[in-house]
């Protein structure tokens, strides 16, 4: 009776240096964010985005201004001035004006002024800021009382490593919630448009921006005047009043500025004012153009499952095709990783589908090797796996290629392997 050859498994040698390389990625991870010589290096990764490439070079530059919503410039106006701006707009009948500001203290005459303006119709939305600890929301800071009663906002975004991609659709405090500023403006605008964002699961969402060589018109606070006929054009729009800067077109005034995927700036500066991203959650709203992201289970599930094949694909050619392994794999990797990032990029442009390919990528990066790293471990321990069973060890650790078992070919009990077995000398 002989013994059958033991069968190794291909998919077990793959999955164990699929984790083996999973490790390898946490451990160098901890590394990156451990030393600080590494923390630019972290700070690139940590802010990279391939919907950046989507925004900034192919959402179309023709699409059509959005004429539902306008925005004002409001400088460094005082309050009083800034009353004269609302009245002024107030009597082109825009049907929403949302104040990106907050007046949280009485200062002096001026405010009388300032609460007529904003009581005189019931059509204001103001902004609030969230305070914040480790844990989350712990209160706003609103408008003084005297200001009279206003729906409410809140204006932060979600920016923790420089560019503006999210933003938190309300935040909870002691039982209360608030909504996001735009979502506040939208209940009052549209309340269809306003309930397919607030019934979307998450308090978290991805903001679509609009493309456009000119997404929205813009007012500079000097422009609002009964005899500015283009005015008219707010009617029963919304209108945003924030700060552009103190004056029209100044590129190096960032305050209240953002990073964001479109990089309109040429300059270093951040590209966008934070009046200008409201507008754009705005547009997203009504439009109804939501992404949606995958979890991030799933990008790690799909991360494994990529690396597990492209593994299984490389440890069969080091096996069965050594002599062509490093000249088909490195192309492949190369092919694999370039497939992953397009196909995850068409997701996104064509669905609006957000998956984060990056730990894929990185992992697929790594994957040959921690590959040969592996293979080195089991020569090292005289291990027989799939990737080692056409090896074999002698007594002194050296290695070489098992040599096939030569097929006996008898005749009559004579063998025909001999040196003079040919036709011609057959008797």
């Amino acid at each position: 009776m002989t013994n059958k050859p033991k069968r190794y498994s291909l998919f077990v040698d793959a999955l164990i240096c699929n984790v083996f390389n999973i490790l390898v990625l946490m451990f160098l991870w901890v590394i990156i964010d451990s030393i600080d010589l590494f923390n630019p290096f972290d700070d690139v990764l940590e802010d990279f985005d391939y919907t950046d490439l989507y925004y900034s070079k192919f959402k179309s530059s023709q699409l059509p201004t959005d004429t539902n919503i306008y925005i004002v410039n409001i400088g460094n106006l005082n309050r009083m001035e800034l009353a004269m701006m609302i009245n002024t707009l107030q009597r082109f009948e825009p049907k929403i004006i949302g104040i990106d500001a907050v007046f949280n203290e009485k200062r002096g005459p001026e405010d009388l002024f300032l609460r007529q303006a904003l009581t005189q119709k019931d059509n204001i939305v103001l902004g609030v800021f969230g305070k914040y600890n480790k844990k989350g929301a712990t209160g706003i800071i609103k408008h003084h009382p005297f200001f009279g009663e206003h729906p409410i906002g809140h204006l932060e975004f979600i920016t923790p490593n420089g560019t503006t991609r999210e933003f938190e659709k309300y935040i909870e405090f002691n039982d209360t919630v608030v909504n996001h500023f735009t979502l506040e403006i939208m209940k009052k605008y549209d309340s269809t448009a306003y309930l397919s964002i607030a019934e979307r699961k998450g308090q978290v969402e991805l903001i679509n921006y609009r493309g456009g060589q000119v997404p929205f018109i813009s007012f500079n606070y000097e422009e609002i005047s009964d005899s500015n006929q283009y005015l008219s054009l707010i009617k029963d729009k919304i209108v945003l009043l924030g700060y552009m800067g103190q004056y029209a077109n100044a590129p190096f005034d960032t305050e209240d500025s953002h990073f964001t995927p479109l990089k309109t700036s040429n300059e270093i500066y951040p590209d966008a004012k934070g009046i200008e991203i409201h507008a754009h959650v705005l547009s997203m709203i009504l439009r109804g153009d939501y992404i949606t992201k995958m979890p991030e289970w799933l990008n790690y599930i799909l991360a494994l499952v990529i690396v597990q094949l492209f593994l299984m694909f490389s440890i069969y050619l080091y096996v069965h095709k050594s002599k062509y392994f490093d000249f088909i794999t490195k192309p492949s990797q190369f092919i694999t990783i370039a497939i992953v990032l397009w196909g995850t990029f068409m997701a996104f442009k064509n669905f609006h589908i957000k998956f984060d390919m990056v730990p894929t990528a990185l992992a697929l990066i790594l994957s040959l090797e921690v590959l040969y790293l592996y293979e080195e471990g089991l020569e090292l321990l005289k291990i027989n796996t799939y990737i080692t069973q056409n090896l074999k060890f002698d007594k002194h650790g050296k290695k070489s290629k098992k040599k096939k078992k030569p097929i006996a070919n008898s005749n009559n009990g004579i063998s025909n392997t001999g040196a003079n077995d040919s036709p011609t000398n057959r008797v």
